[in-house]
């Protein structure tokens, strides 16, 4: 008797390798993801913006990796004795302004580079719920605990997200024409914004990336299935029952292992590994 359905780790037309160069965008399943990868020494940027979640926030990061000089003062306010960014996740925020714009600058310049050398580029959607500034007509990536009523939330439609990405697709293959994006759906759970909402947010996600993947260079990894389908129990979740546990996140990286990694690589990943252990180091898988 079988008591779980197990996914198989799916199969795609090339390999990732040591001599790859990697970049990822996204949610903090995102995070995961290029820890798994710097654990193991690969030539990896991950969330140089920091955490994103909306597909517009994502869209606006690879916009100004690709042109730094879009980011400029209506990014920038000041708040709560710190300077923020509504382009950029929190840990970029500082109550000093030199030392704030550094910071910002620093990772404008490292997502410059990252992307127009990449081969693979993972892009982690966590939810089509974002939050526009109302005095100045934006999606944010952040709110930065800011009072909700200069917000207005709204759901993304599958129509916006498909146009813009359209047209990012573009721009990113006369960017880095060799680039090859893989897209993800989070598996984190948004329960804030409510159990039926969350499942609505996540179905319009997968919707949407359903219409990328007939691209030739747009491909699909489904994290998101293997904790709802494969794992499906709640000893894989945190302690907030949102986020995926220690083991899943494991459970997941040795699939992405199967999917993406060659022999040869894998026994590669294995030295990477034993050497790590001996260095007392503890990577994701």
């Amino acid at each position: 008797m079988n008591f779980r359905t197990e996914i198989p780790a799916p199969k795609y037309p090339f390999d990732i390798n040591y001599n790859h160069k990697l970049m990822l965008l996204g949610s903090c399943f995102s995070d995961h993801i290029g820890q798994f990868f710097k654990n193991l020494n690969f030539d990896c940027c991950s969330n140089p913006f920091g955490t994103l979640f909306n597909p517009i926030s994502i869209a606006n990061a690879l916009e100004m990796s690709m042109n730094p000089d879009l980011f400029g003062e209506k990014y920038i306010d000041f708040f709560n004795e710190k300077w923020i960014s509504y382009a950029h996740h929190g840990r970029f925020s500082n109550a000093d302004k030199d030392e704030f714009l550094r910071h910002i600058h620093e990772g404008l310049f490292q997502s410059h580079e990252a992307l127009s050398q990449a081969d693979f580029l993972f892009l982690t959607f966590g939810t089509a719920y974002c939050y526009r500034l109302i005095e100045r007509d934006m999606i944010v990536a952040n709110c930065h605990k800011i009072p909700a009523s200069r917000f207005e939330k709204t759901c993304l439609s599958i129509e916006r997200i498909v146009a813009l990405y359209q047209d990012l697709f573009q721009e990113l293959k006369d960017t880095n024409p060799k680039l090859k994006i893989i897209f993800t759906v989070s598996p984190v759970r948004h329960l804030g914004d409510g159990f039926h909402e969350n499942q609505i947010s996540k179905s319009i996600l997968h919707l949407s990336v359903n219409q990328f993947v007939d691209n030739g260079n747009v491909f699909y990894f489904p994290s998101y299935e293997i904790l709802q389908d494969d794992l499906r129990d709640y000893r894989f979740y945190a302690d907030d029952l949102c986020h995926p546990s220690t083991s899943a996140v494991t459970y997941i990286s040795e699939k992405l292992s199967e999917a993406f990694f060659s022999k040869i690589t894998m026994n590669k990943v294995r030295e990477v590994i034993r050497e790590n252990k001996l260095k007392g180091h503890i990577p994701l898988m």
